[in-house]
């Protein structure tokens, strides 16, 4: 009975990463492929990485050359990973190439993580804020204003203010942040990818860390490839795939046609609004002195420096920012109780 041949095992950017990751373990180490891949797939937690594993060991023991060959493995990874480890082979640098990916992808996600951990307390401050004022405004503060009203109507007193403005329509300000933020969800779905990429820019703050993100991710992966040996106008259309920004992922083959004719990549990124113009004259210094990959990594370092900063200064801002807010919503509650408690003193008086 004939078996039936293995299916084909299609790995995202997550599996194929942790994939990469043994792959350079292995070649550090000097362990043979078949081998290693299966002792990874008796570690692995997942279903279809266990399977990858396995069946990667399984085409290396029938002769064949899976890291190489990937049309003629049942295993896929996106087609960025596929290159790179060509590349690595082809410059015998595989281990160090591989660690040197994972490594930058760690420090992204790293510092991702410290930022959102940076943004959480104050957003978790002023979600509380936001509920507490539409606990007041739309619960509380209309049951106090109700009774105390009819008391003032039993004594026919003169108020010093008109009893109509509190008979306006409460506002729910925690609605009005929930759109907010499925609005910040769908809107950039609806728009191209370049007018999503100038949204997200122009948000206070957090706009040059995404767009400095985004770019560093550009940067890192583009570096790596050139380092292989490969030309840039042959690397740039290859990150079609790789880059986690949907505006780059259009641009890198448009910009890769541009190298084709004969521009410079300093002269393309110049006439490019998606590239800090702080980078550019870096680049151009690396391709004159025929540094680019060097040139690439001190981008590198600047976009890093300055999402440290920006990250402990939003850190060092957030907080008293919130603060402040919280003041200034309790300060309201207060003045809105006074004035409505205020003619019921004057009563007190009166009556004692």
């Amino acid at each position: 009975m004939a078996t039936s041949p293995p299916q084909k095992i299609e790995l995202n950017e997550e599996e194929s990463a942790e994939l990469l990751r043994c792959i350079s373990e292995l070649s550090k180490a000097g362990l043979p492929l078949d081998e290693g891949l299966d002792a990874f797939a008796e570690e692995a937690s997942r279903r279809k990485l266990k399977q990858a594993f396995r069946q990667l060991a399984a085409e290396v023991r029938a002769g064949g050359n899976p890291l190489v060959d990937h049309d003629l493995s049942f295993v896929r990874l996106p087609k960025y990973h596929q290159k790179l480890l060509v590349a690595g082979i082809q410059s015998n640098r595989l281990g160090d190439t591989l660690f040197d990916l994972l490594e930058e992808e760690s420090w992204r996600k790293e510092y991702w993580r410290d930022l959102w951990a940076a943004l959480s307390y104050p957003m978790l401050l002023a979600i509380v804020t936001l509920v507490l004022i539409d606990l007041l405004n739309v619960f509380i503060m209309p049951m106090i204003q109700s009774q105390f009203m009819s008391i003032y109507e039993e004594f026919e007193l003169d108020l010093p203010f008109d009893p109509a403005i509190f008979q306006s329509t409460t506002i729910s300000w925690t609605s009005f942040f929930c759109l907010g933020m499925v609005g910040m969800l769908l809107i950039p779905a609806c728009l191209t990818p370049a007018q999503a990429a100038m949204l997200r820019r122009s948000l206070p703050i957090l706009g040059k860390v995404h767009w400095w993100y985004e770019v560093l991710d550009l940067l890192v992966k583009l570096r790596i490839l050139i380092r292989q040996g490969l030309p840039i106008s042959e690397a740039l259309p290859l990150l079609k795939d790789a880059v986690s920004s949907r505006r780059y992922s259009e641009l890198v083959v448009i910009w890769g046609e541009q190298l084709e004719q004969g521009k410079s990549l300093a002269e393309v990124w110049q006439n490019s609004f998606d590239v800090p113009s702080s980078i550019l004259p870096l680049i151009r210094w690396g391709e004159q002195s025929g540094q680019l990959d060097e040139a690439l990594e001190s981008a590198e370092l600047l976009l890093k420096e300055r999402l440290a900063l920006r990250r402990e200064l939003i850190r060092k801002i957030g907080p008293p920012f919130i603060t402040t807010i919280v003041l200034a919503a309790l300060f309201w509650a207060a003045i809105r109780l006074a004035v409505l408690i205020s003619p019921m003193i004057d009563l007190i008086q009166a009556l004692s």
